[in-house]
C-alpha cells in the first residue's frame, strides 16, 4: 500500500514545491510524499525488479531522470540501460538511451542453476555515465582522463592529466578476497574467469552532476589501512576491508573551467551518491563502529590534494 516498498533502492528526489518521490522498484512504480512525509500518489511509471544504486535526478521544470533497464528480461550479457523522464505529475515524458561507445567493461561472472551475477574488474577502467542538470548526458571511459558533455547545443570535451596511483599488493589481496567471496555466494567452486586486476587505479572512476550546475570527477588516490570495525576473524564469510581510496574529486564549471581538487573524508561514502551545491556536500558516512549517518560538509580552501 502507499508508504510500503519492495526493493527500495538509491532512487529519491525533492521536486520544487517539496514533494518527496521515491523510487519503489518492486512494486514497479514511485511513491510521492508531502514535505511532512505523508502519502499522495502512487504512480506506475517504472519497470518492475529493477534495481539501481544510480540517482534519481529532478532536471529543468522537475522533470524527473531515473534509469531503468529498456529490455528488462534479457541476459544479463544484453542488457541496455537508458534513462526514464517523468514529468511532475507523474505523466512519462520520453525513455532515452545511454550513450553508446561499444564498450565493454572488464566483468567477472558466476552462474548457477539459472542464478547469476557479474561484476567490475576492481580497478578496471569503466564507463561513467551521468545526467546534468541543464539536461544532457555526460560520458566517458576512464581510460584515460577525458570525458565529454553532450549538450544538444554542442558537445564539450573535458580533458586533465593526472597521476594514476599504483594498486598495492595488499589492496590487490583484499578485492580478490572479496570479489571471490561475493562470487562464491552464487557458485561455490567459482574461479576467477576475467581479466587481472590493473597496476594501477583507473583515470576516474565516477561523474557527478552538482545541483548549481558544476561537475565533480571522483578519482581514487592512494590506498589508506584503517582497522575494519565488523570483520570478524572466526566467521569463515568474513572479508577484512582495511583498505581505503583516498577519495578525490576534481571540480569543474559548466563552461569546463577546472577549479581545483578536494580531497574528502575517508568515511564519506559514494553510495548513496552525494549532493553537491556549491561548496557544500551532503552524504553518508560511517563512524569508527560503522554506524551510518548523514552529514553535511563544507569545502575549505587549501593545499592541493595531491
Amino acid at each position: 500500500g502507499p508508504g510500503e516498498f519492495a526493493q527500495p533502492d538509491g532512487g529519491l528526489a525533492v521536486l520544487g514545491d517539496g514533494r518527496v518521490v521515491v523510487r519503489d522498484p518492486g512494486n514497479a512504480r514511485m511513491q510521492v510524499f508531502s514535505p511532512a512525509g505523508e502519502p499522495l500518489a502512487t504512480w506506475a511509471v517504472i519497470p518492475g525488479g529493477f534495481n539501481s544504486s544510480n540517482a534519481m535526478y529532478a532536471g529543468q521544470g522537475d522533470t524527473l531522470v531515473t534509469p531503468i533497464l529498456l529490455n528488462l528480461g534479457s541476459d544479463i550479457r544484453e542488457w541496455r540501460r537508458g534513462m526514464l523522464r517523468v514529468a511532475p505529475d507523474g505523466a512519462v515524458v520520453d525513455t532515452l538511451p545511454l550513450p553508446d561507445a561499444a564498450y565493454e567493461e572488464p566483468m567477472l561472472e558466476a552462474r548457477l542453476e539459472g542464478s547469476v551475477s557479474r561484476t567490475s574488474v576492481p580497478y578496471a577502467p569503466g564507463e561513467h555515465v551521468a545526467w546534468h542538470a541543464d539536461g544532457f548526458f555526460m560520458h566517458g571511459i576512464a581510460e584515460a582522463y577525458a570525458f565529454t558533455l553532450l549538450d544538444p547545443s554542442g558537445p564539450m570535451r573535458m580533458e586533465r592529466s593526472v597521476e594514476r596511483p599504483p594498486v598495492t599488493a595488499a589492496e590487490r589481496a583484499e578485492e580478490t578476497a572479496r570479489i571471490t567471496a561475493d562470487l562464491r555466494s552464487t557458485d561455490p567452486n567459482w574461479r576467477w574467469n576475467g581479466p587481472a586486476i590493473p597496476e594501477r587505479k583507473p583515470a576516474f572512476d565516477g561523474i557527478y552532476p552538482g545541483e548549481d550546475g558544476r561537475i565533480w570527477v571522483y578519482r581514487q588516490g592512494p590506498g589508506v589501512e584503517r582497522e575494519d570495525p565488523v570483520y570478524d576473524p572466526s566467521d569463515p564469510t568474513s572479508v577484512e576491508d582495511r583498505w581505503r581510496d583516498t577519495p578525490l574529486f576534481d571540480v569543474f564549471e559548466r563552461d569546463g573551467t577546472f577549479l581545483g581538487t578536494v580531497r574528502a573524508p575517508l568515511e564519506m561514502s559514494r553510495s548513496p551518491a552525494p549532493v553537491f551545491r556549491g561548496d557544500r556536500v551532503w552524504a553518508v558516512a560511517r563512524d569508527d563502529l560503522g554506524v551510518q549517518r548523514i552529514v553535511r560538509y563544507r569545502v575549505v580552501a587549501g593545499s592541493v590534494a595531491e
